[in-house]
């Protein structure tokens, strides 16, 4: 008879059953957060970096523009034949 309080009932075990699971999801979130932050970080960086590119590209075409704009407003173009 005392072989029966040895053994555990339904009701703990799924009892025990939920907190392992709890504990469980707990850790996938906790995982899934930080993966998600390394992510961002990661596209954060990229967006930096090309945004320092094209800062870089748009500079010369501004004083091209400006070089072209000085060509077309020559007086070798309103002289007169």
């Amino acid at each position: 008879m005392n072989a029966r309080n040895d053994v555990k009932r339904p009701s703990d075990q799924s009892l025990d059953a939920r907190l392992v699971l709890a504990g469980a999801e707990l850790r996938f979130a906790a995982r899934v957060d930080f993966l998600v932050a390394r992510w961002l970080e990661r596209c954060a960086t990229n967006v930096e970096a090309a945004q320092r590119l094209f800062e870089a590209d748009r500079k010369p075409t501004r004083e091209f523009g400006m070089g072209v704009s000085l060509v077309v407003s020559s007086t070798h173009w309103d002289a007169s034949p």
